[in-house]
């Protein structure tokens, strides 16, 4: 008799666990999301054009996951992808792969043939594309290059496209959208399917949760997992913008590639942004972005409502301050030279206006630091695999649940997360399918 697997959230990882786990006819697998299809004419005609910002109808909006970014500071929305495709929906798709030297210290050998199999279409922006930033950024910085999209001839490819929809026409791979999941249901320290919101039972042989390094700690504390480290470690890529208003011949059309450059080096990573959305013509970002993190202080709990309560201690060790530190210094050069003076007609630090000349020593960019560090959006590390997880993304302490996503990095990848965590289902699924045929 197939077995029967269920699969919550269809995110980055979830779409392709979903479609390699069907692909063998002797097992079931049903996929449940709690946001809408996104096939047709549910998805937005802006998730196929170069402008990611105009996607944010497609995010969480409704304030279920709100975060503080540092100790005592306000919780505001941490918004993700919602729907199928998850993140990959409505993300930077900047597709870079990480540093291999990083998973080999987490003892993954095996990560060459896991790439190998990820069908997530990379290919550069185009250079007509670039806008004044990117320019900019390109001809100051001799590190940045063009960056690498997760697109196909221009437009968008998101994990449901690469991996969901092909396979959609499985007889064993049952995809339900629109369903909330509860909780797990235990018996005893036996995981044997999940309960939905609206009371439904989806029994199950094997459940893997996909639901992000926000939702997948959060689901297994609220059904009463008590393994050690669940929801701790969280991390996210300390990330400062530095506002940058674009002399009036340089401002592109609001509905241009907002990212198309990068620049990376030393743990510090730049990102340039040509335009924030038509709310603010001729305002552009460079963002200096910590990569990698050394606080693991982060934590996911169960709030009093029930629902997540997130505190990402955003540097939390004062080794995090420091580099972001050294990252705005050099960004603060980059800003003064030639390049970005011919595109740049003013740098704001805040939301007051405060000009650039207020950074103007280590202790000034050091004080500022806290006050507006903001998270880039890449959740990870609340299930760490070796402390939640073992190596094959098994919850300690309990049979038939699995854990695959982002949260299971034993820290967080030194580049942009989505495609690290696509490789990471690539690499899990091929261990199931040896391991639990």
């Amino acid at each position: 008799m197939a077995s029967r697997w269920v699969v919550v959230g269809a995110g980055s990882a979830g779409c392709v666990v979903a479609a390699r786990l069907s692909e063998d006819s002797d097992r079931d697998v049903v996929l449940v999301e709690a946001g809408p299809d996104l096939r047709g004419d549910a998805m937005p005609a802006s998730v196929d054009g170069p402008d990611f910002l105009a996607t944010g109808a497609l995010t969480e909006r409704n304030d279920s996951i709100v975060a503080t970014r540092v100790r005592g500071g306000w919780a505001t929305p941490y918004r993700r992808g919602r729907g199928v495709g998850g993140s990959s929906v409505v993300n930077a798709m900047v597709a870079l792969r990480g540093d291999p030297a990083r998973y080999r210290t987490w003892g993954w050998g095996d990560t060459e043939a896991a790439w190998s199999a990820v069908e997530i279409p990379v290919e550069p922006a185009a250079e007509h594309e670039l806008g004044p930033v990117d320019r900019a950024l390109l001809a100051a910085d001799p590190d940045a290059v063009i960056a690498p999209l997760t697109r196909r001839g221009g437009r968008r490819v998101t994990s449901a496209e690469a991996y969901l929809w092909p396979a959609a026409g499985r007889s064993n791979l049952d995809v339900r959208t629109g369903v909330t999941v509860d909780r797990l249901t235990l018996d005893g320290r036996r995981c044997v399917g999940v309960a939905t919101a609206d009371g439904e039972q989806i029994d199950a042989d094997r459940v893997v949760v996909s639901a992000g390094a926000i939702r997948s700690p959060w689901l297994l504390l609220r059904s009463g997992l008590d393994t050690p480290g669940i929801g701790d470690g969280l991390q996210d890529h300390p990330s400062a913008p530095l506002t940058l208003v674009l002399r009036p011949s340089r401002t592109p059309e609001p509905g241009s590639l907002v990212i198309g450059a990068i620049g990376q080096h030393d743990g510090i990573q730049f990102l340039p942004m040509n335009h924030v959305g038509t709310a603010a013509p001729g305002i552009g970002v460079l963002l200096v972005a910590l990569m990698t993190p050394t606080s693991r202080a982060g934590t996911v709990r169960v709030g009093p409502d029930g629902g997540p309560l997130v505190d990402f201690a955003l540097l939390d060790h004062p080794a995090d301050l420091d580099a972001l530190a050294i990252g705005v210094e050099h960004a603060i050069e980059l800003l003064r030279s030639p390049p970005f003076s011919e595109v740049v007609e003013a740098v704001h630090i805040d939301a007051l206006g405060t000009g650039l000349d207020a950074l103007d020593s280590s202790r000034s960019i050091r004080d500022w630091l806290p006050g507006i560090v903001g998270d880039y959006v890449h959740a990870s590390s609340s299930c760490a695999m070796g402390t939640v997880v073992d190596a094959d993304g098994a919850v300690y302490g309990y049979d038939n649940v699995h854990v695959c996503d982002a949260s299971v990095f034993p820290t967080i990848p030194d580049v942009n997360t989505h495609l690290p965590t696509t490789m990471l289902a690539e690499r899990l699924c091929a261990r199931w399918r040896v391991a639990h045929p």
